[in-house]
């Protein structure tokens, strides 16, 4: 299985023989001419997202399979065998904490397998990617309370419309409200009014995933 680096050498190797350059791919899925180059090069953003990955298979007329790494597959659903010869689909989420490992914009603190039937109503159909990260303070309230779990796609790594996204702003990993403004401009908004939005270009954070579901701690 391919890691998150082989998959850029992989797009990298596939652009170079197809005779394309950076900028021929990034027009063509409608992107901004710089996007495929800093997505290689840089690895901004770390993973692509489950459109954009669709479109570069087609224009480069690969399979998708080879442009999806190690960490998604294994967060695929999973099936196990239970109750004799009935297989019941599972899904399995990683529960991760804000602070970064030496690996990773995260540190793994547990796993979460739920039946996948019965979480298609909370999740949707998207199951690929899907993380759980905890909010550590109340300005999402009241929507998200403090010590909420959020369920997030880590699929989505680009503005997708108004929403709730985890996003990564001055090396600090939290949860807000992303609207957008201008073309590069967005503000970033916490649902609890006393704390004031915040006006950043687009170079100035990096989206994490898009929230799709919230487990608050409590039901008061």
């Amino acid at each position: 299985m391919a890691n998150l680096d082989e998959v850029r050498k992989t797009v990298d190797d596939y652009i170079i023989k197809k005779g394309y350059t950076y900028r021929d791919i990034s027009l063509k899925i409608g992107r901004k001419d710089s996007y495929v180059q800093q997505y290689i090069k840089y690895g901004f953003p770390k993973r692509l997202s489950e459109v954009d990955r669709k479109k570069i298979a087609n224009v480069l007329d690969i399979d998708e399979k080879e442009l999806i790494d190690e960490e998604l597959i294994i967060n695929a659903n999973q099936k196990i065998e239970t109750f004799g010869d009935k297989v019941n689909e599972f899904l399995s989420m990683d529960i991760v904490s804000t602070k970064q490992s030496d690996k990773s914009d995260y540190n793994l603190i547990g796993r979460l397998t739920l039946n996948a039937k019965e979480m298609g109503s909370v999740v949707g159909s998207g199951a690929l990617g899907l993380k759980i990260l905890r909010q550590n303070s109340d300005s999402m309230k009241p929507l998200i309370k403090n010590q909420s779990l959020v369920v997030y796609d880590t699929g989505i790594l680009c503005f997708e419309g108004d929403g709730i996204y985890v996003i990564k702003r001055n090396d600090i990993i939290e949860i807000k409200q992303l609207q957008k403004i201008e073309s590069n401009e967005y503000a970033i908004c916490s649902l609890n009014t006393k704390y004031e939005k915040i006006i950043c270009k687009n170079d100035e954070f990096e989206i994490l995933g898009k929230a799709v579901s919230v487990i608050n701690s409590s039901l008061l």
